[in-house]
């Protein structure tokens, strides 16, 4: 069986199946300090998860029925990221193509499709056809899909030493909601002036990119812009003029210098429905400001597992921001944070380099921080937060305090309890033998 026919069979197969959960919107909010995790429904929602290569395959079939793909000709070179796409990358999920991914802070349940028994049988091509359409009128309706870089074994010979990639239109997914890229480039995607304003939920991880204005600011101004022109990209066969692939190429290439683009130019419906962006483990070394006037309408941001020395400045532009994640970074500061984070509810700062937490305790409206494995030398540091009306969940836990002080708990709790708090330590408030120790 031809391998392009025998991926359209699984896919349709797949989603005939599960119709019902693929049509769930995940809608993220936090469960608590530690995570966020999806609402579910009578069932739990499932994300479509698909190799880059697949997709624009399927969109070449698509657009061969005479159905509206979106441009498929349009090539980008990015030679400073080709591993991205050749999946060479020593983080990739190791999963089959079809997945089943029950949307948590990352990818965390994968479930692969079998083939069926009469796999080796010739397929009719009116069948294909039909599974092709089917196909792409549930593409048209689903409210999330995951994108990755392609597995090495998946990826033909012939393309595994290309630096080129094409550009890959997401016009055929007409209610997309949420939206993950995982070990690609955004810059490929095309579309983002669509999905600039329809998007709850974004996550991109392992992207390479260096300026994130070149997603939530230039290449919607450049899709607009091409959109609007009546033809938004060279056909196949022709020969597209080289200062419009040069205009191309510097919107859509790597950023090497920061300068702002102009935010005020977008549609008024830019960003305006986002709510949950997850940008962790890019390797960002800033958070640039030129974007934040435009996101105004977040409630959670996470940045972990990225370069970030310090807390990004401007964050109090995100008026709405009551969940931020800076886990894992280079924070050995936290002076000034409350000036930056005005609303803010849940605070991760575990696995940074702070030694002390003054600033936090200037978070009037904080009710969960966690600040595990840090270099806090002093269990009354941790009393800084006592005064805080809403303090209720406090994380400790790996700092060096916990092996100087045998009574560590004791001691956190009873400056708690000297306010009339009651907080839980590392998920658990007091136990009896704790309590009759507090004064």
């Amino acid at each position: 069986m031809d391998t392009d026919d025998e991926y359209i069979q699984r896919l349709a197969s797949f989603i005939r199946a599960n119709e019902v959960r693929l049509a769930q919107s995940p809608f993220l909010y936090p469960r608590n300090s530690l995570s966020w995790f999806p609402f579910y429904g009578p069932q739990r929602p499932v994300i479509l998860s698909i190799q880059y290569h697949h997709l624009y395959d399927l969109l070449l079939r698509l657009e061969a029925l005479g159905l509206p793909v979106g441009p498929l000709d349009v090539s980008f070179d990015i030679p400073s990221h080709p591993a991205k796409y050749i999946s060479l990358s020593t983080h990739s999920d190791r999963s089959e193509v079809l997945s089943l991914n029950s949307f948590r802070s990352s990818i965390s349940a994968i479930t692969s499709l079998s083939l069926p028994s009469y796999w080796w049988l010739k397929p009719d091509p009116r069948a294909i056809n039909l599974d092709l359409k089917y196909i792409y009128s549930c593409f048209t309706k689903l409210p999330a899909i995951l994108i990755k870089a392609a597995e090495p074994n998946s990826v033909p010979a012939m393309f595994r030493g290309s630096l080129d990639i094409s550009l890959l239109p997401l016009d055929v997914f007409k209610n997309m909601q949420s939206l993950e890229c995982v070990d690609i480039d955004p810059r490929i995607l095309i579309g983002w002036d669509r999905l600039a304003q329809s998007l709850r939920s974004l996550k991109i991880r392992r992207s390479g990119i260096e300026d994130l204005s070149d997603i939530f600011l230039k290449s919607i101004l450049h899709d607009e812009a091409q959109r609007g022109s009546g033809n938004p990209h060279p056909h196949l066969g022709q020969n597209p003029d080289l200062s419009s692939h040069d205009d191309l190429q510097e919107e859509r290439g790597p950023s090497v210098t920061h300068h702002p683009a102009p935010a005020q130019n977008l549609h008024p419906l830019s960003w305006t429905f986002l709510k949950y962006l997850s940008l962790r483990e890019n390797a960002m070394t800033f958070f640039p400001t030129n974007v934040l006037s435009c996101l105004t309408s977040l409630t959670h941001l996470d940045l972990a597992s990225n370069l970030l020395v310090s807390v990004p400045l401007g964050l109090a532009t995100l008026y709405n921001l009551i969940f931020l994640d800076l886990s894992d970074n280079l924070i050995d500061t936290v002076l000034g944070i409350y000036t930056e984070l005005v609303q803010i509810q849940t605070l991760h700062l575990t696995r940074n380099r702070l030694e002390s937490i003054c600033g936090l305790e200037r978070l009037k409206t904080l009710s969960r921080v966690d600040l595990r494995q840090n270099l806090i030398q002093e269990s009354a540091e941790i009393g800084r937060l006592s005064t805080l009306p809403n303090i209720t969940e406090v994380w400790v836990d790996g700092n060096p305090f916990l092996e100087r002080e045998e009574n560590y708990r004791v001691k956190c709790f009873d400056v708690f309890w000297k306010e009339g708090k009651v907080i839980r330590l590392d998920g658990a408030t007091p136990n009896i033998l704790e309590r009759s120790g507090l004064s």
